[in-house]
């Protein structure tokens, strides 16, 4: 009945083969017990389990049984599995060797995952000390990064003053040289101004418009005449 894997979902061994459960009792009625047994009755088949000393535990699956002497794999050993009052008879050396040997492996077994978990908690402890080590040199970085930055915006600060200060005296000297350009342009035009006025009056004709390039008759008359 265990071994049928269409009703694993009903009844199974647990994992560790060492007793099995019932997930559903409905359905071991209906679908199972008429398969194995004269009876369908669920309430038959426990007392039956009863009557050869298999405990019951509620667990949360559903009920689990157990025997000494049932085990996933043993078939030689249920020839031992006794009524109660049956069980007064000596178990047989080899039974006791059997079950000594099983137990042996178990202590083996929990050997074998203390040395596992001690290893991994070895490992653990390295990497944690490696991990450590990494994040104080990671720390070490950031801060000599921070140092670095803060010199860098210092300087670039210091840069941009000197340039600023730079400008603002180019655009002094700037105005300075168009304050300059623009008074001597005013004194040039000025002299142009008085050189023209004076050339007027102090010439021999003042009549006669000298920086013109063309003349009347007349005054072409006019102007010769002033130099005999």
């Amino acid at each position: 009945m265990l071994e049928d894997k269409m009703s694993e979902n009903i009844i199974s061994w647990i994992n560790q083969g060492t007793a099995f459960i019932v997930y559903n009792q409905d359905l071991l009625e209906k679908n199972v017990l008429q398969n194995f047994f004269k009876h369908s009755n669920y309430s038959s088949f426990v007392r039956q389990l009863n009557l050869y000393n298999f405990k019951k535990v509620k667990s949360n699956e559903g009920f689990i049984f157990k025997h000494n002497f049932f085990r996933k794999g043993t078939k030689q050993m249920l020839r031992y599995i006794k009524k109660k009052n049956q069980e007064d008879q000596p178990i047989p050396s080899a039974i006791q060797e059997e079950r000594a040997f099983h137990i042996q492996e178990e202590q083996n077994l929990f050997k074998e995952c203390a040395i596992d978990i001690k290893q991994t908690n070895n490992k653990l402890k390295e990497d944690m000390k490696l991990l450590q080590e990494t994040s104080s040199y990671l720390i070490d970085q950031m801060q000599n990064l921070n140092y670095y930055i803060y010199n860098q915006n210092v300087d670039i600060e210091q840069k941009f003053k000197q340039v600023g200060q730079m400008l603002q005296a180019i655009n002094e000297e700037l105005k300075s040289e168009k304050q300059s350009d623009s008074h001597t342009i005013n004194q040039t035009i000025v002299r142009k101004e008085e050189f023209y006025q004076d050339s007027k009056v102090g010439s021999p004709n003042p009549y006669v418009d000298y920086n013109s390039i063309a003349l009347n008759p007349l005054d072409y008359e006019c102007f010769i005449d002033s130099f005999l």
